[in-house]
């Protein structure tokens, strides 16, 4: 009897002795979990985790460290039952509203990432953080004002938060505060030299700007610290095609094609650099290389067409107007080139449906009232071409041999005034030929 007693009582102290080193038992692995979550090794880190609470249920710190490694393994569904667990244990617990907000987030759950946010900001409101990402949550349910707000307390906490100048300055520019935005993303590259959204974004503010200079700028410091950037080559090659430094361009976009071989906008790109340097024939394998990849696009064949009419080959220009039409119904330029090509080639009436379907695409291209008006008066249509000599004038008053052409259109029609007026106007503006009609139908006008 005296045997099954003693049994008894060492059972007892040994369950009690047992039951008092639990949590020191959970604490140790806990610890050693901590270990592994410093070194980044967070599956051998959620192991321990598991572990200590193997031998403490309610170890809360276990629950919040596992939660998090398992966020960091992008295991969302074990992190989020985490999150859970440590929420009904620890309603007040800050980083538990804080990380589960960070999964909803991840997860594109913006409501309910909101709510952890609100949940987190009572508890601490002095974290810029938790500011910051109301500020994100907001932004993306489009309440840009609220966004401000929770942008400019982050900034007021921290004033060296470099993603929180570069969020409001996303936020300023969905307002419609352009400059706000650009200093904003100013800042932010002051404090963060390698962010590179930041760059991209304040390009738009330049282009916007015209600043093109400002935006090679930009270019050269995304591709300084991504120099795989092919878009970056393609970009900063479209924007030395404005500033007309064309040889830069041409090796931007050779960069840009070492890259991507199968970028058929760069080899698009390299030949209207190409042709602006008269390497027409280079031009045209660019243009056929962008053919190739993409025989969709129309832009190529018309620029294989003003690459012929430059070259005078009017004939091979028709065909690549004509396969531009073709792939674009309404390609306004496409048209009024061709009625140019046919112009020369004396096909006028051709010429004149083909500035009258420029015209039909797009009534205000007064180069095309122009074309037809030559057109039409060489075919002795004076009345018709009187009206597009006028419309054209109306928008283009400095063109000389318009004025000139006018005159002769009004001379053909019986005015003198009106011509010789015009014959005077086309002399001022140094069109020579303008002397000779003066002398030969305006001598007593003209003197």
């Amino acid at each position: 009897m005296k045997k099954w007693i003693s049994f008894i009582v060492a059972l007892i102290i040994i369950i009690i002795g047992f039951l008092v080193l639990k949590p020191i038992i959970s604490d140790n692995y806990y610890k050693k979990g901590l270990v592994y979550t410093d070194s980044l090794k967070f599956n051998i880190a959620t192991d321990y985790y598991r572990k200590a609470l193997n031998f403490n249920k309610k170890n809360t710190q276990a629950i919040l460290k596992r939660a998090q490694a398992y966020y960091q393994l992008e295991m969302e569904q074990e992190a989020l039952s985490d999150f859970n667990k440590l929420l009904e244990l620890d309603s007040d617990n800050y980083e538990g509203y804080f990380g589960r907000a960070l999964l909803f987030i991840q997860k594109n759950e913006f409501d309910n990432a909101l709510k952890d946010l609100n949940g987190a900001i009572k508890i601490n409101n002095e974290n810029p953080e938790v500011n910051y990402f109301l500020a994100y949550v907001k932004s993306n349910l489009k309440e840009f004002d609220s966004a401000l707000e929770y942008l400019n307390s982050a900034i007021l906490l921290d004033s060296t938060y470099a993603e929180a100048y570069y969020q409001r300055g996303i936020v300023r520019a969905s307002l419609g505060n352009l400059e706000g935005s650009v200093k904003d993303f100013n800042k932010s590259l002051e404090l963060d030299k390698d962010n590179l959204d930041a760059y991209q974004r304040r390009v738009k503010y330049r282009i916007d700007k015209d600043d093109y200079n400002g935006a090679i700028a930009d270019y050269d410091a995304i591709i300084e610290l991504d120099a795989d950037n092919q878009d970056a080559y393609y970009q900063r090659g479209y924007f030395k095609l404005q500033i007309r430094d064309f040889d830069g361009a041409i090796i931007d976009f050779n960069k840009s094609i070492g890259i991507n071989p199968n970028d058929a906008k760069s080899y698009k790109k390299m030949g209207n650099a190409k042709a602006a340097l008269k390497m027409f024939n280079e031009a045209l394998l660019d243009y056929d290389k962008a053919i190739n990849l993409n025989s969709f696009d129309s832009e190529p064949f018309y620029r294989k067409g003003m690459v012929y009419m430059r070259k005078s080959e009017h004939v091979k220009a028709l065909i690549n107007f004509n396969s531009a039409i073709k792939l674009k119904s309404d390609y306004v330029e496409a048209y009024y080139m061709r009625g140019v090509a046919r112009a020369m080639q004396q096909k006028y009436e051709e010429s004149i449906r083909d500035f009258s379907l420029a015209i039909k695409f797009n009534n205000n291209f007064p180069d095309a009232y122009l074309g037809r008006a030559v057109s039409l008066g060489v075919l002795n249509n004076h009345t018709e071409a009187l009206l597009d000599y006028n419309r054209y004038i109306s928008k283009v008053k400095d063109n000389g041999s318009a004025y000139l052409n006018r005159g002769i259109s009004k001379i053909n029609l019986n005015d003198s005034d009106g011509g010789c007026a015009d014959f005077k106007k086309a002399l001022e503006l140094g069109v020579k030929k303008a002397e000779e009609m003066l002398k030969i139908y305006c001598n007593s006008n003209n003197n």
